[in-house]
């Protein structure tokens, strides 16, 4: 824990290994926390499956564990009842999984309306619909010992209307829901924004900050670029993270270990950097 930055990184849906194996790489590259992200195939290897072992492992390696529950082709907004319901049961079936690992913190994504769908009666049905679900969700997480943490949406692609994308929705959505519910702070989604996403943690509230996803990115696509391209301004995000002491992971959420292993190095350097400051 580099000068008191968590760093982990998100078991990526394209990594073609499991869980398990995942924790071995962590422990490699000098890990302390791993988010598990739940989704086929990634969820339904071997050694993705191996619930105790993993805790148990985690455990030894002194690696902290959160999960990233489904989403990939889910809408727990949806106006459409039976879809909606559906997606209930897979959001649910993960964070059982999230239990039985004896995970804590898990992240959530919000729901969406589709763009062809929308009038203003869809669209106030659909964040209706947002809102019910995710208080039956955190009720259902609870009862696991499980905190949900909402994570910010991107609003790169037109073609969904989604719920959650910047601070005024998400704390909307956390007084419609109540205090249970934490967040989740894709600095790479806030990309859309601006290029130093920093501001993201005091306007939802430290305190309310749980867990975090770093990637970078053009301003123009939710690519999951390496850091050190893109527009991201690490160093200052860095260096925000060290000034206020924030102690929520920060997760390297990449799509290949060849990335994930360049994006630690560039980190590492900034961090190595202002601590020489």
């Amino acid at each position: 824990m580099a000068d008191g930055v968590l760093l982990g990184a998100v078991c990526y849906q394209e990594y073609h290994k499991g869980y398990l194996d995942f924790l071995e790489l962590a422990a490699e590259i000098e890990l302390e926390w791993v988010e598990f992200k739940y989704e086929y195939p990634l969820c339904k290897y071997e050694n993705s499956k191996k619930y105790y072992e993993i805790r148990k492992r985690a455990n030894l390696l002194e690696i902290g564990l959160s999960m990233h529950t489904a989403f990939d082709g889910l809408n727990i907004a949806s106006i459409d009842k039976d879809e909606r319901i559906s997606s209930l049961q897979k959001v649910k079936e993960s964070i059982r999984a999230a239990g039985e690992m004896e995970i804590s913190d898990a992240t959530l994504h919000a729901g969406h309306l589709m763009s062809t769908s929308y009038s203003e009666k869809n669209w106030n049905e659909s964040k209706k619909n947002n809102i019910d679900s995710i208080i039956e969700l955190v009720s259902f997480a609870d009862k696991l010992g499980i905190t949900l943490c909402l994570e910010n949406g991107n609003a790169f692609k037109r073609s969904t209307l989604k719920h959650g994308l910047f601070s005024g929705d998400l704390k909307y959505i956390r007084d419609n829901v109540g205090s249970e519910l934490k967040y989740t702070i894709d600095f790479g989604h806030a990309l859309y924004f601006k290029t130093d996403p920093s501001f993201l943690v005091s306007e939802l509230g430290t305190k309310n900050v749980k867990l975090s996803h770093l990637h970078s990115n053009s301003g123009l696509a939710d690519s999951h670029s390496p850091l050190g391209t893109g527009v991201l301004e690490l160093e200052k995000l860095i260096k925000e993270y060290m000034k206020e002491k924030w102690t929520f992971p920060l997760s390297l959420e990449m799509k290949s270990e060849k990335n994930l292993r360049n994006s630690l190095m560039v980190v590492r350097e900034v961090i190595k950097k202002l601590e020489g400051n």
